[in-house]
């Protein structure tokens, strides 16, 4: 991918044109630019060459704002549902045809050590990291397919259900069935690590004298588990040693089975409910897609975290060998790599990157901008002014009501101020997100679809989630009174 610098000047005019949908979370361009290239060029050379065609994200210390056009995203979702008509499981081929990516990346990762690295040229280290670039970039082919589907087909899908349920007589029906049609059916990667550190609580009590093997396999296998796009958390033994002890006031075996038994027993509603009212084909081949993306996405989410960790390694060693910081590193994108070993680059033009920056990516090329008022016009187009309202409408993710005071969460760093009996509000939630989530009584998003993060989580908790608002965190301020009716959709104002 080659950088065209005058990239955004020729776009601005489309982008101006375009309605965007914005995803909020922490992040920075190093680890992004390769969903970037994913999105708009790397799987247009695929089988399923139907990605955006455009895209562009900004970053400001470590926080991410990422655009995506939704008549991108719609073309994106036009072609798998045209794919659909003519193979009804084409979601499972598609996922089976990437399979091979996903096991070379996972594969290519665990043979890198910091150790390693040390011992290589420059040559040999550019090398192997734009070998793991290539890989990882590939893996990611899969993301533009499944935010495409996903983020674009949730009114599609809940004006078919509705529309059919309306016909039989079942209307009132629709939050509730709704709500169960498009329930995951799966363990997510958080859920298999808890039932994995569960079973080995088993273990130990029956074999105590194996706790610090025990533990530190458990340790070399989930370390990664509290990465995001900016941070390596190196997850400790010592953290999997605290929650060890909290199990040991609980019934481990009941436990386990409630995890188990969710994904089970959501399925189970689904297909009973699908032949009691005799849902048509094709929404029923838009909700294997939907389920199979949704466990898609959670796989992309476990390969992310891998890959924070392991370009961290990298970046760690370029640090060491030139005058950039790891900070800086991270504001350096990866078709950069070589001339950051032969510290070509000003860091200066880092360090601006690191106060605002903003990416574009169209086939084959990107563009950056560190112009602020350049900047702040891109972030502007398409928001538009948020009217007063004392009630908002989205998409019931999980059903319950409950009120609680707001808290608006735009990073993970925010995290302490939700406290319990909050209702956690944010654009959208991230796997980061988890301890303030735990906290929260219920979740409302401003965007995102049946298959994201807040979705997931809150069937999990059984917490109510209402998501897809678009304007909950402008509309909302903190310690905000709110009813969130999520039986109805509906989230409203009771105290400012």
């Amino acid at each position: 991918m080659k950088q065209n610098q005058n990239l955004f000047k020729e776009k601005i005019g489309l982008i101006e044109k375009e309605t965007w949908y914005r995803q909020r979370f922490d992040a920075c361009p190093h680890f992004m630019f390769f969903l970037g290239d994913a999105h708009i060029s790397n799987v247009q050379h695929t089988k399923y060459p139907f990605g955006q065609r455009i895209t562009y994200a900004g970053f400001s210390k470590n926080r991410a704002d990422w655009y995506h056009s939704l008549k991108e995203l719609e073309y994106t979702a036009s072609h798998i549902i045209e794919a659909s008509k003519t193979n009804s499981h084409i979601s499972k081929d598609m996922i089976k045809d990437f399979l091979p990516w996903q096991q070379e990346f996972y594969t290519a990762c665990l043979v890198i050590t910091p150790g390693d690295l040390s011992e290589l040229s420059n040559e040999e280290l550019i090398k192997k990291y734009n070998n793991l670039a290539e890989i990882y970039t590939n893996k990611l082919n899969s993301s533009p397919l499944i935010d495409g589907f996903a983020l674009s087909t949730d009114t599609t899908i809940a004006s078919k259900i509705n529309n059919f349920l309306e016909e039989k007589g079942l209307g009132e029906k629709f939050v509730e069935y709704f709500a169960i049609l498009t329930a995951p059916t799966f363990l997510s990667f958080l859920q298999q690590e808890e039932v994995a550190l569960l079973n080995l609580a088993k273990k130990i009590a029956d074999n105590p004298e194996k706790e610090n093997a025990l533990l530190s396999q458990h340790q070399k296998d989930y370390f990664w588990i509290q990465n995001n796009y900016v941070k390596d958390h190196v997850v400790g033994i010592g953290v999997f040693q605290e929650r060890l002890e909290k199990y040991k006031t609980i019934n481990i075996d009941e436990k386990i089975k409630t995890i188990e038994s969710l994904s089970i027993d959501h399925k189970k509603d689904k297909e009973k409910l699908i032949a009691e009212i005799g849902l048509p084909e094709e929404i029923k081949t838009l909700l294997e897609i939907t389920d199979d993306f949704n466990a898609w996405q959670d796989e992309r989410k476990k390969g992310t975290f891998w890959a924070t960790h392991y370009f961290s390694v990298f970046m760690e060693e370029f640090s060491k060998r030139t005058k950039y910081s790891i900070n800086q590193l991270k504001y350096a994108f990866p078709p950069e790599m070589e001339d950051i070993l032969s510290e070509k680059i000003d860091p200066s033009e880092l360090d601006k990157r690191i106060e605002y920056c903003m990416i574009i990516w169209i086939l084959d090329h990107y563009d950056v901008t560190t112009d602020i008022q350049f900047i702040e016009k891109l972030d502007k187009i398409g928001t538009g002014e948020v009217a007063v309202v004392r009630e908002l409408k989205g998409f019931t993710a999980s059903r319950g009501k409950v009120s609680g005071r707001v808290k608006i969460i735009e990073s993970v760093e925010e995290m302490n101020k939700v406290e319990e009996g909050d209702v956690l509000v944010a654009v959208m939630t991230r796997p980061d997100y988890l301890p303030a989530m735990q906290k929260a009584v219920a979740f409302v998003t401003d965007e995102g679809g049946i298959t994201c993060h807040a979705a997931i989580v809150a069937r999990e908790m059984k917490k109510p989630c209402i998501i897809g608002t678009k304007i909950a965190t402008k509309t909302f301020k903190d310690e905000d009174l709110v009813e969130v009716d999520a039986d109805n959709g509906i989230v409203r104002i009771l105290k400012k």
